[in-house]
């Protein structure tokens, strides 16, 4: 995947997306570059917290920027707490489960099917990641082949928009360098 090549799949009516019977206020089109490479930082710091597996995400308020909740990889506790579900977690325990449509999540890496899923039950504005479900694999990572755009796509009730490779090159490093037991 090219740096910045967007993902993003155009879902019903233009950039909008059916959430739950409402239209996603997110556009991730209109978010600008340096904001979307802030909040990608923000998720690699949360990646350096598991040198093993650095799956880094937050939540932000996609009208400002400001950072709502933040998650990393934490299977060593429980199989399913992949970062994506950490923030996850994070964001109901703080906000409860509600105004999905007004958050985008930041990822260092492309969400697995039980993470984009778990973000489509949501009804999130947008999913940004920074490096591809082939470069974990590379990285040695256990990794489902089924990317994050093809688990949106089966969605026949809801669907999010997708952009990957910001901060690729970063996020990329974080996998191929990361510490192997």
């Amino acid at each position: 995947m090219k740096r910045r090549q967007a993902l993003i799949c155009l879902c019903g009516i233009g950039f909008a997306s059916l959430t739950r019977g409402a239209l996603a206020k997110a556009n991730l089109s209109s978010i600008p570059i340096k904001r979307h490479e802030t909040a990608m930082r923000a998720a690699i710091a949360m990646a350096a917290q598991n040198a093993a597996y650095p799956f880094g995400a937050v939540i932000t308020n996609a009208n400002s920027g400001v950072v709502l909740a933040k998650g990393v990889n934490k299977t060593f506790e429980n199989p399913v707490l992949h970062g994506e579900i950490s923030c996850i977690n994070q964001y109901v325990s703080q906000y409860g489960n509600k105004n999905w449509s007004d958050t985008v999540l930041y990822t260092t890496g492309e969400p697995c099917p039980m993470c984009m899923s778990a973000l489509i039950w949501t009804g999130i504005g947008g999913v940004v990641f920074g490096s591809s479900i082939a470069v974990i694999k590379s990285s040695g990572i256990d990794a489902f082949t089924l990317s994050a755009d093809e688990v949106n796509k089966a969605s026949n009730f809801s669907q999010t928009q997708l952009l990957g490779g910001i901060l690729e090159t970063e996020c990329n490093a974080l996998f191929m360098n990361r510490k192997r037991s």
